[in-house]
């Protein structure tokens, strides 16, 4: 089984990138699923010009990911009580035809330094995805707020609260797959 993961920040030091890269560490660890990122940062903002004379090779090469995986994580910030525009960008791309993502098992997780846990755009997501025909699970709830607070920006976790909420998603995610 394969999981893939996707970050809807470009930032370098993004939390997101963080979250996303130690869960699907922790997945890769604690069973068998293999894991890897897909790239998005070559993606140009969506222009239905630019479709016309092909997907981008960045945009082919994403959903070519997409296509051979079991599940794909969505690691998505929260802006202004939303998605990020970067986030928006991917979806609208990885939407177009091809259709690759129909029917795909789905996750959201996502990260923040405020309060919210980017519970409003993890919202916002799940619905944009649940009306492309994704298969969106609602378990593990993998939310962090106050990620400032519980790791450090090289990756370490400084909460035993995150420890366990990691600890506690990945075990329900590999239980949930391997049924």
């Amino acid at each position: 089984m394969l999981i893939s993961g996707i970050c809807g920040s470009l930032r370098n030091q993004s939390w997101n990138k963080l979250l996303l890269k130690i869960f699907l560490d922790k997945i890769s660890q604690n069973s068998d699923f293999k894991t890897d990122i897909i790239d998005v940062s070559k993606f140009p903002l969506y222009n239905a010009d630019i479709e016309a004379k092909g997907l981008p090779q960045s945009v082919l090469s994403a959903k070519e990911q997409m296509a051979n995986s079991n599940l794909i994580i969505f690691a998505s910030p929260s802006y202004n009580s939303s998605i990020s525009g970067v986030m928006k960008n991917i979806v609208d791309w990885i939407s177009r035809p091809p259709k690759v993502i129909e029917d795909k098992n789905t996750l959201v997780i996502g990260a923040t330094p405020g309060m919210s846990g980017t519970l409003l755009g993890y919202t916002h997501l799940n619905h944009i995805l649940l009306s492309l025909g994704m298969n969106v699970l609602n378990q593990p709830r993998l939310l962090v707020a106050k990620i400032d607070k519980q790791m450090e920006p090289n990756g370490k976790i400084i909460s035993e609260e995150l420890n366990k909420l990691f600890d506690n998603s990945v075990n329900q995610l590999i239980k949930k797959l391997n049924n």
